[in-house]
C-alpha cells in the first residue's frame, strides 16, 4: 500500500510541473520606470532588499549582489537589473490578467504580504507596475 502510494504521489508530482515560461515584458520599461519604484518602494532591508525573500530587489545604497558594494551609492549594474527584471517576472507568471498578478495583489495587501500595504490602486506606481505587466500581452 505504501509503495503504491508512493508511486502515485511520485507520478501525480510530475504531472503539471513542466518549466513556466515567465512573460516577455519590456525590459527597458522596467529599467527605467519599473525599477525606480521597486528601488524606492520595496528595496529595504526589511522588505525586499534580502536574499531570504524571493522577489529580491538590488538597489543602489541597499541590497546588493557583490556583498563588497552593499550599502553604496552607485548605479546597480546590467546584472543586477536583470535579476530585479526576473525576479519581477516570476510574480506575474500565469496571472490570469495584470490586476491579479502577486507583483500587484501583494503590495496592495490584497493577498497576504509581511509588508502589508505599499501601495493603493490610485498611486502612480501602481499604474506603473499594471502598465509594465501588461507589455506582456497579459490583459
Amino acid at each position: 500500500m505504501i509503495r503504491r502510494a508512493a508511486s502515485l504521489s511520485l507520478l501525480l508530482g510530475c504531472v503539471g510541473n513542466a518549466p513556466v515560461e515567465p512573460p516577455s515584458l519590456d525590459l527597458a520599461m522596467f529599467a527605467s520606470r519599473v525599477q525606480p519604484v521597486l528601488a524606492a518602494r520595496c528595496a529595504s532591508p526589511a522588505c525586499h532588499g534580502s536574499d531570504r525573500r524571493r522577489l529580491r530587489v538590488y538597489a543602489p545604497g541597499f541590497f546588493r549582489s557583490d556583498p563588497r558594494r552593499v550599502h553604496r551609492d552607485e548605479p546597480i549594474t546590467a546584472d543586477e537589473l536583470a535579476a530585479n527584471e526576473r525576479s519581477a517576472a516570476a510574480f506575474v507568471v500565469e496571472a490570469p490578467s495584470a490586476a491579479e498578478s502577486l507583483l500587484v495583489t501583494k503590495p496592495l495587501d490584497q493577498v497576504p504580504h509581511l509588508g502589508g500595504q505599499v501601495f493603493s490602486a490610485s498611486d502612480d506606481e501602481h499604474a506603473t507596475l499594471l502598465a509594465w505587466i501588461r507589455t506582456g500581452a497579459i490583459p
